[in-house]
């Protein structure tokens, strides 16, 4: 597993390459079919990944300093109730105001299995970062 070593950073700040990793917990009040998540917590999980993310696009968080505009987000593996896994957010590109970000959402307990794969964009405000 990547994680877990004590090497990782939980945490990289500023531009494209920047990345934050969490702990997220899938308890029953997440629960659809009988022991296992409703996919639509798994994509708002994602969806609040990449924007958190996008919000260190300057090198310093600067909380809603924009919008998600788009979330596009695969459901690879089902996730059992009362489930423990790491969501992980990348800024992948910065066009002027525009921050795209790629986020996946693993269970290292199980060899980083994939339980889902997403990118979202982010719109920042006017002037949160330079030359906007």
């Amino acid at each position: 597993s990547s994680y877990g070593s004590g090497d990782e950073k939980l945490l990289t700040k500023g531009g494209t390459g920047t990345k934050i990793t969490g702990i997220v917990h899938f308890n029953h009040r997440a629960e659809s079919h009988q022991g296992f998540c409703h996919g639509g917590s798994m994509t708002a999980v994602m969806d609040d990944v990449v924007g958190w993310v996008a919000f260190l696009a300057t090198g310093s968080c600067q909380p809603w300093s924009g919008f998600t505009v788009q979330i596009n987000c695969a459901l690879r593996k089902p996730i059992p109730v009362d489930s423990w896994l790491l969501v992980c957010g990348t800024i992948s590109k910065i066009e002027g105001r525009k921050v795209s970000v790629i986020a996946t959402l693993i269970d290292p307990a199980n060899g980083d299995a994939v339980h889902a794969e997403g990118d979202g964009l982010v719109i920042l405000n006017a002037g949160v970062l330079p030359g906007t």
